[in-house]
């Protein structure tokens, strides 16, 4: 009987001690060498150890696209009206309008340029000028490339109006020149030009 009674408390302790060792390798963390019998495609399974997607590769920045300058053309910078027979004479001067602000804008659309050339401008009237009169105002546009040929020359006549009891005004436009065939090796060395279109002069309007 007392042989029963020891072998009962020795398979008592035995299962203690089995039951801590089990406790502790179940609280060890899992990158220790107790967990090491669980490989990757199991822990991948769970969301552990995924490798990180690549990133795609951010794409280089476009460059700026060049947009020539504009400028008036020598010489056509002012157009006056004259009493009839009487050019060049300060004293018979009807109306006179010059230009102000000068603006342009290029679009890239691959294998033509968009571009518009916008301007502000300043009508008065002379010694012999009254309000209320309509004035025709032609306006020439130019594109000039790098071999400094004309790609492009169109004329654009404005009406300007200065109102009663005023002696001058100031009015914009804004011109749409179309798409141009863009040049290999783009706009460099290309200029814009405006300029009043002046011939026939001398003649008075309205």
């Amino acid at each position: 009987m007392a042989m029963r009674r020891q072998t009962a408390k020795f398979a008592w302790r035995l299962s203690l001690a089995t039951l801590a060792m089990t406790a502790s390798v179940s609280a060890q963390p899992a990158d220790s060498p107790a967990s090491s019998g669980i490989s990757g495609a199991q822990l991948a399974l769970f969301g552990f150890g995924k490798p990180s997607e690549p990133k795609a590769p951010r794409p280089a920045p476009k460059q700026p696209f060049y947009c020539p300058s504009v400028m008036v053309q020598p010489g056509t910078a002012a157009h006056i009206i004259y009493e009839r027979g009487k050019d060049g004479d300060p004293m018979a001067v009807r109306s006179q309008v010059r230009f102000g602000e000068l603006a342009r804008e290029c679009v890239d659309l691959g294998v033509e340029v968009g571009v518009r050339i916008g301007f502000s401008g300043r009508a008065l009237l002379g010694p012999m000028g009254k309000p209320g009169q309509k004035m025709d105002v032609p306006v020439r546009f130019v594109v000039i490339d790098d071999q400094q040929k004309v790609v492009l020359s169109q004329v654009t006549r404005l009406q300007v109006v200065i109102p009663p009891g005023q002696n001058g005004v100031t009015f914009t436009h804004v011109e749409e020149l179309g798409g141009i065939p863009m040049p290999q090796g783009g706009l460099r060395n290309w200029s814009f030009r405006v300029g009043f279109d002046t011939k026939p002069a001398g003649r008075p309007q309205g």
